[in-house]
């Protein structure tokens, strides 16, 4: 049995995948089994790369699944076939530096954390200098001052990051698009999966704390994309938009609260209906503000 499980997930990127599996079987640490989970790919060209790596790699381990069903459903299949005693995801459309896993492996289990990260940087699209390294969570092997980090800083590029398979595999079912009205839901797709992973890292966290990796040896590549679009004046559609702002919040809490009851953390229980409304409050002052300052400039 393999130390450390890689599950890439993959659809219909082809050349992007191709970089994130020689990205995972080049890392100079060894002992990984690598779990390709192709989410239904309609690009033959896709089976076709996983199948030649898989064919002169036996430490690759393939799923393919005959229909797309969703990124979600892509993650859990992947952490649910994995052998290994940590487990890490890679997006098809990201790859590491040839170091990377050696050195989170070794801070993992020097630190003791349930979730260890190194440092976040965008590829693939035009950014300045700056804001390409995405801002990094602190160090906090204490569960409370873990959860306090994480919804402060308010962002999931912890989600890639390390952690026991077999804690991964109590939270896997949280990985589930919120419950929205498919009217809703094809309006703003944006609804059903953001903050989605959330509860997942919540419930890493409440389990046995963080630990920052980051460093030059460290590097985690992400894909970056375009931002959504937003809309120059309000009206009634955003009153909408946002009574499913609260609904997803409500939902939020609830898989929060369950997170934690499932890593065995009272704490974190307790905690988590402070959380989500510290985030809940915090995204709701950011929008208001972006709106006054969009009405100062008109």
């Amino acid at each position: 049995m393999a130390n450390v499980s890689i599950g890439i997930v993959s659809y219909n990127r082809p050349e992007l995948l191709k970089r994130a599996i020689e990205s995972a079987t080049s890392q100079t640490y060894r002992d990984v089994e690598i779990v390709i989970s192709d989410n239904g790919s309609t690009d033959p060209l896709v089976r076709q790369i996983i199948e030649e790596f898989a064919a002169n790699d036996p430490r690759i381990k393939c799923l393919f699944h005959p229909v797309n069903q969703g990124a979600f459903f892509n993650f859990r299949a992947a952490l649910n076939a994995a052998t290994g005693r940590y487990f890490i995801w890679l997006a098809d459309d990201d790859y590491w530096c040839a170091e990377y896993l050696e050195h989170i492996v070794a801070t993992a289990e020097q630190s003791g954390a349930a979730l260890t990260y190194g440092r976040c940087e965008i590829v693939d699209v035009d950014l300045a200098g700056d804001d390409r390294v995405v801002k990094e969570m602190k160090t906090a092997l204490g569960r409370l001052a873990a959860m306090t980090n994480f919804v402060r800083l308010d962002t999931d590029a912890v989600f890639y990051g390390l952690f026991p398979t077999a804690l991964g595999r109590k939270l896997a079912g949280l990985l589930r698009f919120w419950r929205i009205p498919p009217k809703l839901a094809a309006a703003w797709p944006f609804l059903e999966y953001n903050f989605v992973s959330y509860a997942f890292i919540f419930g890493l966290l409440s389990s046995g704390g963080f630990c920052n990796a980051s460093s030059e040896n460290t590097v985690h590549f992400v894909g970056g994309r375009s931002p959504f679009p937003h809309s120059p004046s309000l009206g009634w559609r955003h009153l909408l938009l946002f009574l499913m702002y609260v609904s997803v919040h409500l939902q939020m809490e609830s898989r929060f609260a369950y997170a934690a009851y499932a890593a065995a953390s009272w704490p974190g229980v307790m905690f988590s209906p402070v959380a989500v409304g510290y985030l809940f409050c915090r995204r709701l002052g950011m929008i208001l503000s972006q709106r006054l300052n969009t009405l100062r400039k008109v």
